[in-house]
């Protein structure tokens, strides 16, 4: 992996962290403002569950991207739709790709979760 590779995968990281955690904060206020209190939340464990739910949504979507480009779901779609769109090794190799980012964010939230759950929060 060069530099710029580098680069852009931990920009990519921190915007799409950024993303989340902006869901985050607005499904926080809308709980604030439908008259929970926020030490109720923190002692419910809130974050910690948000956070793991998340985490679990986002494996799930890498999952569904890296199956997409495999020979199944190309072949399915080569019968079904009557598509002139052949699989091949490079789509695969693209959605695994794709896929790897949501896997390193999924992970990344995953330790977030733990972080917060050893705090109390």
């Amino acid at each position: 992996m060069t530099h710029l590779s580098l680069r852009s995968w931990l920009i990519w990281l921190l915007k799409a962290n950024a993303v989340v955690w902006a869901i985050n904060a607005v499904l926080l206020a809308i709980l604030i403002f439908s008259g929970t209190s926020l030490s109720s939340l923190v002692f419910s464990g809130y974050f910690s569950k948000i956070t793991l739910i998340e985490t679990g949504v986002i494996f799930v979507v890498a999952g569904a991207i890296a199956y997409s480009g495999s020979v199944l779901p190309s072949k399915a779609k080569e019968y079904v739709l009557k598509s002139e769109e052949k699989w091949s090794m490079e789509k695969l190799r693209k959605g695994e790709k794709i896929a790897n980012k949501f896997i390193v964010l999924a992970g990344f939230l995953f330790l977030v979760s733990l972080i917060i759950s050893i705090f109390g929060f």
